[in-house]
């Protein structure tokens, strides 16, 4: 075997090595930026996308050259209908018959005092209820906000670490189709 086809072996080894290497440095990159999102379809999204845009490009200028009209675009408009319904919480409390006030004012005036007393006492203990759950909640919410917090850093420093990898992964990737292509010139040297 030549000097030649062995330096060609290398280069075309080590830039196919270095290109699977960025490729999967690149996967893992997104896939710690976001998980879940298929990197290969998004590329290829992209990609389409990009095609898509150099060919609307094209026919435009070439409509412009030939001085063609731009072609008619007609769309459907849909309707939305939006529901919201509102809740209300009353309670209701309810007495007997007040005594007569012209033939019994001392009586009248006890038993308005004494309903409103009760209706007082009930407000009372309906905000002191309402205290002390929404002391409650709050501990709750603030329980549920440290864990989240706890959990957020945690996936932030692992997404970090995993991001690394991969960019640690494409520099070696590139590095080694450096090294193929460096390899190529030698062997095109050689020759």
């Amino acid at each position: 075997m030549s000097a030649e086809t062995t330096f060609n072996l290398i280069s075309a080894g080590s830039s196919a090595l270095g290109l699977i290497n960025a490729a999967d440095g690149f996967r893992r990159t997104f896939k710690s930026v976001a998980p879940g999102d298929p990197f290969f379809r998004r590329v290829f999204a992209t990609q389409g996308a990009m095609v898509a845009r150099w060919r609307s490009g094209l026919t435009r200028a070439v409509r412009r050259a030939f001085r063609r009209p731009a072609p008619a675009i007609t769309a459907t408009l849909g309707t939305a209908l939006s529901v919201e319904a509102a809740m209300n919480v009353r309670g209701l409390v309810q007495f007997g018959p007040l005594p007569d006030v012209t033939q019994e004012p001392a009586a009248f005036t006890a038993e308005v005092e004494r309903r409103l007393n009760r209706v007082y006492q009930l407000a009372q203990d309906v905000q002191h209820g309402l205290r002390q759950e929404e002391q409650v909640r709050d501990k709750g919410d603030q329980q549920v906000a440290s864990d989240l917090g706890a959990q957020i850093s945690a996936l932030d420093e692992e997404a970090k670490r995993d991001a690394l990898e991969g960019l640690r992964e494409q520099v070696l990737g590139w590095f080694l189709v450096a090294v193929g292509l460096i390899t190529q010139v030698v062997a095109l040297l050689a020759s």
